[in-house]
């Protein structure tokens, strides 16, 4: 439960630190473009680097709640 707690406050938390630009864009931006290099997408340019990096950041907070409910779902149907 701590751990799922410390992984949102985590991710809101670098949410935060992108759109008021305490993180810089461009360590963003080499981020991302090695992250879409390795999956082999289209890099984004710097000017959609944080609207990306939130889709990126959103997406993840979603597969991850979405697993657990799923997980949480079939042990209970299943016992």
């Amino acid at each position: 439960m701590i751990a799922i707690v410390v992984f949102h406050v985590v991710m809101v938390l670098l949410g935060l630190g992108i759109t008021s630009r305490v993180i810089s864009v461009q360590s963003v931006n080499d981020t991302l473009d090695y992250l879409h290099k390795t999956i082999g997408i289209t890099t984004p340019s710097l000017e959609q680097t944080q609207t990306v990096a939130l889709v990126w950041i959103g997406s993840t907070i979603l597969i991850v709640d979405g697993s657990l409910f799923l997980l949480v779902f079939m042990t209970k149907v299943l016992s």
